[in-house]
């Protein structure tokens, strides 16, 4: 009998239920299921190898961004099919894949019996202002480096759970007139490039809450990252680059687009905050990502994505 191993974050908002409808939707299909919750030292990725080592037919992760993203890390290229129902602040990538997001019934279908497809993952290696590199870590929708970076940072998780994605949106409206950073950038190893940004956005994709797309037409399994620079030099700008999120108008001069597989970015006059996907990880003197094309096979709704 086929094995599904659910890992979920028992603090996300109605993992209960979520699980509840796992369960029983494995059991209409003559699934053995296994639940391993994740914990504050194992978030995800030790429960994944287990599941692995165990020989786990499929893995369904019940959480936000950041558990997603540590199971993807371990399943990336196992062919091991990733289902998700999502349960955290902002659920990028499950908006991404257009995954159910508020009915949990139909969340556990797709994520126990929904079609497969294969999409792409980021990959990034960040380097701190000691010159120490990290590990490379996937992402599954967005780096940000700037003032979207600190908008992150400034909402307090506490307010990301009471308030949901309007935290984000709260803070990132306090800081719509900062001043921007000075950036350097190096794309598919061409020559070394400097920008004043407020933001860089280097994305895998690009949807986000209220239908918006920072960059439309960008998507899971394109084999691209794309990177935004985004520039206004006064406030009435932002309506610009709003409007080009909903496809309705352009941004020309205040949001540039450029498609690649592999981008460095280098501080220049101090480190750069980062986020991961809606998590702030720090500042850093440069960051390299890459796209792992086709790395992850995943459940979605109706046809491949």
């Amino acid at each position: 009998m086929p094995e599904l191993v659910v890992i979920g974050n028992p603090t996300a908002r109605g993992f209960e239920r979520a699980v509840d409808a796992v369960l029983r939707e494995a059991a209409s299909r003559g699934v053995d299921v296994r639940v391993e919750p994740t914990t504050l030292s194992d978030d995800g990725a030790a429960q994944a190898r287990d599941a692995l080592s165990t020989g786990a037919d499929a893995v369904v992760a019940i959480g936000g961004d950041g558990t997603v993203r540590e199971v993807a890390s371990v399943l990336a290229h196992t062919g091991v099919p990733l289902g998700i129902v999502p349960a955290g602040t902002a659920n990028l990538f499950a908006r991404n894949l257009e995954l159910p997001l508020r009915d949990v019934g139909a969340a556990a279908r797709v994520a126990v019996a929904g079609a497969t497809a294969l999409v792409d993952l980021g990959r990034v290696v960040l380097t701190r202002a000691d010159g120490t590199h990290e590990p490379e870590r996937p992402f599954l929708v967005v780096v940000g480096v700037g003032n979207d970076a600190l908008a992150v940072e400034a909402s307090s998780l506490r307010a990301k759970r009471r308030v949901g994605w309007t935290a984000y949106v709260a803070a990132g409206a306090r800081r719509l007139g900062r001043p921007s950073f000075a950036v350097r950038g190096r794309f598919d190893g061409g020559p070394v490039e400097s920008a004043h940004a407020w933001s860089v956005l280097v994305h895998n994709a690009a949807r986000i809450p209220a239908g918006l797309q920072v960059l439309p037409g960008t998507r899971l399994d394109d084999g691209m990252l794309h990177v935004a620079t985004v520039s206004p030099l006064r406030l009435a700008h932002w309506g610009r680059i709003a409007a080009a999120g909903a496809g309705i108008a352009r941004a020309e001069g205040v949001l540039r687009h450029r498609r690649t597989s592999r981008v460095t970015l280098g501080a220049v006059d101090a480190a750069l905050p980062v986020q991961l996907d809606g998590d702030a990880v720090g500042r850093v003197a440069r960051l390299d990502a890459r796209i792992d094309v086709g790395a992850l096979r995943v459940r979605v709704t109706g046809s491949p994505v």
